[in-house]
């Protein structure tokens, strides 16, 4: 929750819904800072009542409105269609999502139709609503000479698997960034609200055995498709986490922080070899890139023979990935063209993702 990612650019959608060729080019990109009165109020959000919430999804989205005007106004960018996915406030794998950011607002300062909504259309043929950017990876992302995965790594962590040849699957591991963000948070007493560089985690201790425990969590031990977030894996997780390993020093910090850095990647690893075992290539993108004992830890507990590769060389800078996956989620629903996969989401048949918002 610390930024609005806003993406300008041009996505092409061409042929029949069941063989359309997609491309995105990104002119533009930049996170534009929560004000802090929002984001206070975001991340108070288990205690605001009906009215409280009723408030905080109209104000964020006529800030949203004004963000994104700015931003098109400064680059000289007209925009023709909007993809807006929203801030989730609650996700339930298959029973519900929700996403807050009222979209007429967009629809109104940029005079052109906003696609928001994205999850529920899958949700109503027997999906999880989650994750919806392996259609996306499966796009742009996937070879016909090696078998590749995607791998997302911002609040939850997510892999999609590309084989060379078949069909694709996606899913979320369990957290990315989620869990070492509120650490650090607490550790530092809120005066940060990650873990810069990954410096309190290099200067912890890994506790190997508290590694292979947490590995044992039953959502890490749930096989695919699955889909998780703050419900699983949020502050309320860090609470029993701590009551039972509680940390009072700042070695200990660090120590917890290496610890949950570790898990981190040794999920990741263990579903990789798990569920994409001739994978050669890795494609990263999202936040997690930024700190380094994160990304070494995750080269430590690969295979040795997977190549780790940032997503820029193909075209999708790592920050601004999931902003361009729902310009082109929103030009494909324009387009009529189903955009979930059924073998990431559980869903029973491809749906259109989405609702049109015109004003």
């Amino acid at each position: 929750m610390d930024g609005l990612d806003v993406a300008l650019g041009r996505v092409t959608v061409d042929g029949p819904a069941h063989t359309a060729a997609i491309a995105a080019a990104l002119d533009h990109f930049e996170t534009v800072p929560f004000p802090p009165a929002l984001a206070t109020r975001m991340a108070t959000l288990d205690h605001l009542d009906l009215a409280e919430l009723a408030a905080l999804d109209v104000d964020l989205g006529r800030w949203q409105a004004d963000a994104v005007a700015e931003r098109c106004r400064a680059h000289g960018f007209t925009p023709e269609l909007v993809g807006s996915h929203g801030q989730t406030v609650y996700h339930d794998h298959g029973e519900v999502s929700w996403q807050f950011g009222e979209p007429s607002f967009l629809a109104a300062a940029l005079g052109c139709p906003v696609v928001h909504g994205f999850r529920q259309g899958d949700i109503a043929v027997g999906g999880a609503g989650a994750p919806l950017v392996p259609f996306v990876d499966w796009a742009l992302l996937r070879s016909p000479k090696e078998d590749r995965a995607a791998l997302n790594l911002g609040g939850i962590a997510n892999l999609t698997v590309l084989p060379r040849d078949g069909a694709p699957k996606g899913f979320d591991v369990g957290p990315g960034n989620m869990m070492i963000d509120e650490l650090a948070r607490r550790a530092t007493g809120g005066a940060t609200s990650r873990d810069e560089d990954g410096a309190l985690a290099a200067r912890g201790r890994v506790d190997e055995r508290e590694v292979e425990r947490l590995l044992r969590h039953p959502f890490l031990l749930t096989a695919p498709p699955k889909s998780c977030g703050r419900e699983q894996f949020g502050p309320a997780f860090v609470d029993a986490w701590l009551a039972e390993r509680p940390a009072g020093s700042e070695a200990e910090w660090c120590d917890r922080l290496a610890t949950a850095t570790a898990w981190t990647a040794a999920a990741i690893a263990r579903d990789l070899a798990a569920y994409a075992p001739t994978t050669k290539r890795l494609l990263i993108a999202g936040g997690g890139v930024h700190n380094p004992a994160l990304m070494a830890a995750l080269a430590h507990r690969l295979a040795h023979d997977v190549i780790l590769e940032r997503t820029d060389a193909y075209g999708l800078p790592v920050d601004a990935k999931e902003a361009v996956a729902f310009a082109i989620l929103a030009a494909c629903r324009w387009h009529r063209v189903p955009a979930n996969l059924p073998s990431a989401t559980g869903a029973s048949r491809p749906a259109l993702l989405g609702r049109i918002c015109e004003v």
